[in-house]
Formats: C-alpha cells, structure tokens, sequence
C-alpha cells in the first residue's frame, strides 16, 4: 500500500506465472490520471488500464498472460490531492496435489510448494531501498532488509492463514520512519517485540488492533541490527517476534495507522 502525492508516485509487482489475479485499489480524495502498465522489451512500459476520475474509488482485477510480468501502478498526471493505491497479488492457484482429495499434505501452486498449509519460498535475502509492497513468491521465507536511512514502508500482503514467514532486517539505521503495515486494516499484528536502548531493555505489546510497526530511528527502534519476523498465523492475523534496537526512552513501534 502506498500513499500517491505526485508525477511517477509507483508501485512495482513482479508476478512469477500467467494466470493470477492482481487487485487495484484506489481511494481518497484525489484528481490523477494513474496507470497499470507491464514491462515489455528493455525499459519500455506498455499501458494496461487507464483510471482518471477524480475521487474514484477503485477495485479492479487484471489477469497476468504470461509467467514473470512485471507490472508497476504508477501516476502519469497529478492535479491534487492523495490517492491511496494498492497492487497486489491476489491469486496462488493450485496446480497440483499429492495426497487425495480434500486437505491435502502437499499442493504444489503457482507461488510455489505448500506442505500441509506452510508455505515453502527457500531461503535468501531481498534487500530494498524504497517502499515495497510484499508478495509471497517474491518475499515470504526471507529475509527483507531495510537498506536506506531516509525510510520506507513494507506492506505486507493480506493474512490468509498460509503460514508463511517475513522476516525484517535493518540494516543501515534509520533517520526516519521505516514502517512494516498490514495490507488493510482488517489484519492486525499480534504478539509483541523486545525493544532497547541498554541492558535495561523493555518488552512492548502490540493492541488488538495493531496493523502497523514504525520504527523512527530512536526510541521506537531502527537502529542498525533491529529485526522483526511476522508468521501469517491465521485469516486476518499475523503473529509476531524480533528485537528492535533503540536510543532514548524506548517507545511503542504499533498503531493502528492503515
């Protein structure tokens, strides 16, 4: 989820197989022309789908045709105003089970192979130096590092129970806002984190309603070395640990902002 102010605001997707189904959601108090566009060739952009009516609010699918598309949502006109936009992937279509019919121990989608619900992505590491919507072929099972002090948001992709595991890293200490919010504000982030500035370090609770973790730099952590890990425990839930790295008189990193 991202916040569009200005000319060549974006959001960048990359879709692993032909045949999902990737959400657009606009809303605000706005006047753009905004665009999803999907890569073709080297460097050039072709124009799916157009949206220029002020204010809209908008819940629109496009169907990927081919494996490995790039696709961006990005502001090609800005007259005023701010447009909340999402682009996210909304489909991992089971291409296979082994194990019978029903539940089964072993299902192999189009993001990858599920055992028995939890997801399997390997192992790696993405590193990020501007905001970043998540997905779970691109991100889950690996470690997303923070990597630019000015700050950046992760937004993680919706709660579904899956299992699967996002690991945050900074690794270069904030000097502002780096923020880690859940697709919407029907998911919240359950548990809590260790946060410290010394030895006499304290543990902070998320709320009920949490569905965002910032880490300004200072008392709320994002100090280099600071982590977090989010499990995709349930629908509508993710489950939470990490330790955050802070200075001055340690603070809550949750609200519930999105």
């Amino acid at each position: 989820m991202a916040s569009f102010t200005t000319v060549a605001d974006v959001i960048n997707l990359t879709v692993p197989d032909a045949g999902e189904d990737i959400l657009v959601n606009l809303s605000g108090t706005y006047n753009m022309v905004i665009e999803l566009q999907k890569k073709v060739g080297e460097g050039a952009w072709k124009n799916i789908t157009t949206w220029s009516t002020a204010n809209a609010t908008v819940a629109a699918y496009y169907t990927t045709k081919t494996q490995g598309e790039n696709l961006r949502l990005i502001v090609t006109t800005d007259t005023s105003g701010t447009c909340t936009a999402l682009l996210t992937d909304k489909s991992d279509k089971v291409l296979h089970q082994f194990g019978g019919v029903g539940t089964s121990p072993v299902l192999v989608t189009q993001n990858g192979l599920d055992m028995q619900g939890r997801g399997l992505r390997g192992t790696g590491v993405k590193t990020y130096t501007a905001s970043h919507t998540l997905t779970k072929a691109e991100n889950a099972g690996k470690i997303n590092v923070f990597n630019v002090a000015g700050g950046m948001t992760f937004t993680l992709p919706a709660a579904l129970g899956t299992g699967d595991v996002y690991t945050f890293f900074v690794s270069t200490t904030l000097t502002s806002s780096g923020i880690i919010a859940a697709a919407s504000a029907s998911d919240v982030i359950l548990g809590g984190v260790s946060i410290s500035t010394d030895i006499a370090g304290v543990t902070m609770l998320s709320a009920a309603t949490s569905d965002t973790i910032t880490m300004n730099g200072t008392t709320t952590g994002g100090l280099l070395g600071s982590w977090v890990r989010l499990t995709d425990a349930a629908s509508g839930q993710w489950m939470l640990e990490g330790f955050l790295k802070s200075s001055g008189t340690e603070a809550t990193p949750f609200s519930a902002a999105v």
